[in-house]
């Protein structure tokens, strides 16, 4: 009935259930000691371990495994992560798009290498408003008629050079009258090319800035030759050897140097090797100038 008081025999009169009593098991002494009863929550008492810890036996892994954690040593990966992740190494994708990327470029500057204008890799000379360009040809630009005098008609044997180098472009020729070891006379012409007034006058200053400093020998040139826009020569004559005369040369957008040799029996003076560099220069120039 609805407010009634519990009856008293329901429950043990309203009290908690009774605890079971205490009953020994089959073959336990008589008079064996009822175990106390301990307080703790069902979840610590479920695991309760009155033994010594000892941390080396392995007990509390086992314990803790109870838990559902396993430590990192059992740990295995399933079958299908290790799939997943040999097919991630071994994918082709990676390698296609490098492949794809190097070969545009590689592409990319083979077209843009073969497209180029006619004579795009020589950027001097008149296309673009300079005075000299680069020669294949540089023996072709030489006059040598100036030497024949002292060479008695020995024809020379020349050798050429033509290259595009990070400074500029660079040709040079070279001119042996007889064997080298008796050579009667012997002309080197080298000239740079460049890409503007300001650098070649640039190079002609650091070819000629120590050219004070070749020797006792060697005498600057002073005045100077007048060729060119900016010249400079020094001479090595002696009355028993070979003697030797360098004249240096700035012009417009390039920077000439010439070497001449001449053996002991030509009887030339400094004046005689001036005269004739100045005019093996000049010469030179205008051919050059005239193939440009």
């Amino acid at each position: 009935m609805t407010g009634s008081t519990p009856r008293t025999d329901q429950w043990g009169g309203g009290a908690p259930p009774a605890r079971p009593e205490y009953r020994p098991q089959s073959g336990a002494p008589a008079g064996a000691e009822v175990p106390p009863r301990k307080d703790e929550p069902f979840e610590e008492a479920a695991f309760a371990d009155d033994q010594v810890r000892d941390w080396d036996n392995g007990t509390e892994t086992a314990a803790i495994g109870k838990l559902g954690y396993m430590p990192k040593e059992p740990r295995r990966r399933s079958d299908f992560q290790k799939v997943r992740s040999r097919a991630r190494k071994s994918s082709p994708i990676p390698k296609i798009i490098i492949g794809v990327v190097v070969l545009a470029l590689v592409g990319g500057g083979v077209w843009w290498f073969m497209s180029r204008p006619p004579g795009d890799e020589t950027a001097t000379g008149a296309d673009a408003g300079l005075t000299y360009a680069g020669s294949e040809e540089p023996c072709g630009l030489v006059d040598a008629a100036p030497l024949e005098a002292l060479v008695d008609g020995t024809e020379p044997e020349s050798v050429a050079g033509a290259e595009e180098k990070s400074s500029g472009w660079v040709q040079s020729c070279s001119m042996t009258y007889g064997e080298p070891e008796r050579a009667a006379a012997l002309l080197e012409v080298e000239g740079m090319v460049f890409d503007s007034d300001a650098k070649a006058s640039v190079n002609f200053e650091l070819g000629t800035g120590d050219i004070g400093e070749m020797g006792e020998a060697w005498t600057p040139v002073d005045p100077a030759p007048s060729v060119g826009d900016e010249s400079a020569a020094v001479a090595r004559v002696v009355a028993e050897g070979t003697s030797n005369y360098h004249l240096h040369v700035k012009d417009d957008n390039v920077y000439v140097v010439v070497r001449l040799s001449v053996a002991p029996d030509t009887a030339v003076d400094e004046q005689g090797l001036t005269d004739l560099a100045t005019e093996l220069a000049n010469a030179y120039l205008e051919r050059w100038q005239d193939a440009s």
